[in-house]
């Protein structure tokens, strides 16, 4: 055993990590990620706290039996684990320092749970505290905690000495505390159980406060993102973001429109967007006066919001500090990064631009990954998923559910959100029965964290009392934009035509059958138009598209693209040029898009589609909901199955976008169940969280006066938005079961929510290439070599092949057509080889599944 403990034993003839100099490093860049701003729930800096907390976190290490395994490549055992040996030391160390308790017992969890995630801490702690020594048992790792001091005070006294006295400056002992550790009366032990009881952790606690979770995420977040940062050798130059430049997006805004005729509706249409980016940069100055962190930016679809928010949230970032843009679907982050990649000029894979969502391949590059390309993809990745770029990327589940109940790796990111600019783009799509939550979650971020928000729609969440300050989603939150109106009354592009069964709504022999909606699609639009028709759910939006492939000569885009595709992917305009050389003088492209289509080829057929009705290309276009948010595609014509108030306005977002025509037509009516399930897919998908959110659909078309059949853009944009929300207000939505979780620090209870359901799901590689076939082969023997770095690097490269299988139950179709698929070696993969030909793909529709599931929704 060498004469000084270590942390990390020697490797690619590097000397092995000395134990003290592994903590002080950890503790200095604790110091680097948590903002020197920020203070403890008793008042103190926290990054001198959380740098407390680093020096001992690992302190455990310097057993005989951690040393041996180490050193001599000894197995593990439980007297190797470290955690609680360094949350009793912490907590001793920071009470002797004169912490408040709350900040000391805060310590105690976070040290103990840093290599694992946070648990619900009265229960844990008193598992881990109570020490009556009737059973070995349950009193097991109490038992290990005075054997491993014991151990290091037979073992290392003067190290353990010489650490301690300096660790609380003089105010405490490592004689005391070991003694204290080892005492059958008034031990450590009992001082920190009855802490925790004393808090009792319920609603009518007087103590701890509120503030006690959000201490608890900072101080685990910055010890997990120093210490597994400093293990992987990362400097702190690797941890720093670029500056993106306000300049270069002003630059890019004003290119735009260049080529408008003088005139025009489409010059109207730019000039109306630059007074709306004028507005809202005069607004963020107000903003910045005011005394709330909370924006809302309130605009009509087709008035370019991405570049209008993103331009706000450059203006109101701090030097050196980040800007998260955050969107509700995955189906739609991949168009807004082309959009972010094309004005910064970066390939986001740099510390500019960060793209992390389950199905992107997130990195920052960092050095030279020629040295050791498997290792230098792991940090790049570990950096990525830390979200140290200038400029992150992501999902509202990458978000929030990290700021819940994050796991360990999730947690990493936490650090980046301190004195951030956040963008919600569509915050209205969070399911409402997390509301309360997210207000209380954004409360964390903006008064712990620092963080400024932007909430950016066209269907601003707000109360129906116009007087009230409050939001239906975020209290008190200051309007970008000064005159909202002014902007809803420049745009009567559509006119919404209500169906009659939407009229006759909870009469379900009202519904639309699938034979008669295509037939109207197709006779009510000429065919010089373009035609999008959008549906609840995956069956429900395969049914349509037959049955309208049954009706009309069409030419299937989705077939197209399986004749361009090669081993490079599909060329864009190579498929447009084929899907117009096929079309005959009365034929029309018919495009399908769903989750079910591999995430390459549902780009590429949204792409496809997109420069197609540019070139007035008769198409129609049968999708879910992935088209509504964040797509930037033009129809003359609309159908959208019935469905809450927001998401019906933001169909109409697709139609007549930028007055291509003098007034677009959006229709709204009720499908019917589709075939084998006895539920509307409006009902399946939008009464399932106890809020018949369709049925307030219906109460505000009758409230605004839609019985006629027709309803103007403004009145549906701006007083049926208003109505619905007062409704939903009304109800008064969100679980506050949730935030009494944050409030009694029930981490693991957060940590089984999710914004998107709890479902199994199977991830199926779909291979339609020699190439997607030779990368399945690499991953398997990556797998059967056990070389994990290899596999993880192969799994993010298949991601945008890769179809994501919802389970609902074991004896679903799905589950079966899960079980017929070839597993990919002993993963959880599987894998489509050659899936022509096969019953479980159609080129049109994707993955394919016998009998389609009403529960298989758009996610």
């Amino acid at each position: 055993m060498v004469d000084a403990p270590i942390s990390h034993p020697a490797e690619d003839g590097d000397e092995a990590t000395l134990l003290l100099d592994h903590l002080n490093e950890v503790a200095k860049r604790a110091e680097y990620v948590v903002s020197a701003d920020a203070t403890t729930i008793g008042g103190d800096p926290l990054t001198e706290m959380t740098a407390i907390v680093a020096r001992c976190h690992d302190f455990g290490k310097a057993t005989t039996w951690f040393q041996e395994y180490v050193v001599d490549e000894r197995d593990t055992s439980k007297r190797t684990n470290h955690s609680l040996f360094g949350a009793y030391l912490g907590y001793y160390v920071l009470d002797r320092l004169g912490y408040d308790s709350e900040d000391c017992l805060a310590a105690f969890v976070a040290l103990a749970k840093h290599h694992g995630r946070l648990p619900d801490t009265e229960e844990y702690v008193e598992k881990v505290s109570r020490f009556d020594n009737t059973s070995e048992a349950s009193n097991e790792r109490q038992r290990i905690l005075v054997e491993q001091v014991a151990n290091v005070d037979d073992h290392r006294r003067e190290f353990a000495r010489s650490f301690v006295s300096d660790a609380t400056d003089g105010n405490g002992s490592w004689d005391e505390f070991a003694e204290e550790v080892d005492e059958e009366d008034d031990s450590l032990f009992e001082t920190v159980y009855e802490h925790v009881s004393m808090f009792g952790f319920g609603n009518d606690r007087s103590a701890p406060s509120d503030e006690f979770y959000e201490l608890l995420l900072q101080l685990w977040s910055g010890l997990i993102l120093a210490d597994k940062t400093v293990a992987a050798g990362i400097e702190d130059g690797n941890l720093d973001a670029s500056e993106p430049d306000a300049r270069t997006l002003s630059e890019y805004i004003a290119d735009l429109g260049g080529d408008t005729d003088e005139d025009s509706q489409e010059d109207a249409l730019d000039t109306l967007r630059d007074e709306a980016r004028d507005d809202v940069l005069n607004g963020v100055e107000q903003f910045r006066d005011s005394d709330t962190s909370i924006a809302t930016l309130t605009l009509p679809t087709g008035m370019g919001k991405t570049l209008t928010g993103l331009n706000a949230a450059l203006a109101l970032r701090s030097e050196n500090k980040r800007v998260v843009y955050a969107l509700p679907f995955t189906s739609v982050i991949d168009q807004v990064a082309d959009e972010l990649t094309d004005v910064f000029d970066t390939d986001a894979r740099d510390d500019l631009l960060t793209i992390h969502h389950h199905l992107a391949e997130t990195v920052t590059k960092l050095g030279d990954p020629d040295d050791d390309p498997d290792e230098h993809a792991r940090l790049a990745e570990m950096v990525a998923e830390s979200w140290r770029s200038g400029m992150t990327l992501t999902t509202f589940v990458q978000l929030f559910e990290s700021l819940v109940g994050p796991s360990n790796t999730q947690s990493m990111k936490l650090p980046a959100l301190y004195d951030s600019v956040i963008v919600l783009d569509e915050p209205q799509a969070l399911p409402m029965e997390w509301w309360k939550l997210v207000r209380r979650i954004t409360t964390i971020l903006t008064e712990e964290y620092d963080a400024t928000i932007i909430a950016m729609t066209a269907t601003q969440p707000a109360a129906n009392d116009e007087d009230a300050a409050s939001q239906a989603l975020f209290d008190d939150a200051f309007e970008l934009v000064n005159d909202v109106d002014r902007y809803f009354d420049h745009f009567e592009r559509v006119e919404y035509d209500i169906h009659d069964s939407v009229l006759a709504f909870d009469d379900t022999d009202a519904t639309v059958d699938y034979e008669t909606a295509g037939r109207t699609i197709l006779n009510e639009t000429g065919e010089t138009e373009s035609v999008l028709a959008i549906c609840n759910t995956i069956d429900s939006a395969t049914e349509l598209t037959d049955a309208i492939e049954e009706r009309e000569a069409v030419v299937d885009v989705g077939r197209c693209l399986e004749l361009e595709l090669d081993d490079d992917g599909a060329n864009v305009d190579a498929l447009v040029k084929r899907v117009e050389a096929t079309l005959g003088s009365n034929e029309r492209a018919l495009v399908h898009l769903s989750t079910r289509l591999r995430p390459h080829d549902r780009l590429v057929l949204i792409e496809a589609t997109k420069r197609l009705t540019e070139r007035d290309v008769p198409l129609v276009a049968v999708s879910t909901q992935l088209i509504e948010a964040g797509v930037d595609i033009s129809f003359d014509r609309v159908y959208r199955d019935i469905a809450p108030i927001d998401s019906v306005v933001q169909a109409a977002g697709r139609c007549n976008r930028s007055f291509e025509r003098d007034r677009g037509i959006v229709t709204l009516w009720w499908l019917a169940p589709p075939a084998g399930t006895t539920k509307t897919p409006a009902q399946a998908v939008y009464d399932s969280e106890g809020v018949s959110t369709i049925s307030l659909t219906s109460r505000t078309l009758d409230a605004i006066g839609a019985n006629d059949g027709t309803v103007a853009e403004r009145t549906m944009t701006r007083e049926a938005v208003q109505h619905y929300y007062g409704l939903v207000a009304g109800r008064n939505p969100g679980s506050p079961q949730y935030v009494e979780w944050v409030d009694e620090a029930k981490a693991d209870e957060l940590g089984t929510l999710s914004l998107i359901g709890q479902r199994e799901s199977v991830d199926v590689i779909v291979c339609r290439t020699d190439a997607d076939r030779e990368l399945v082969d690499a991953m398997e023997s990556a797998v059967r070599e056990f070389d994990y770095d290899a596999f993880g690097n192969r799994r993010d490269e298949a991601k945008d092949i890769t179809v994501s299988l919802p389970i609902y139950s074991q004896d679903s179709s799905e589950a079966e057509t899960a079980r017929h698929l070839e597993p990919l070696g002993d993963t959880d993969l599987r894998v489509l080889r050659r899936p022509q030909g096969t019953s479980y793909f159609d080129t049109t529709k994707g993955l394919a599944v016998d009998e389609p599931s009403v529960d298989d929704r758009f996610l």
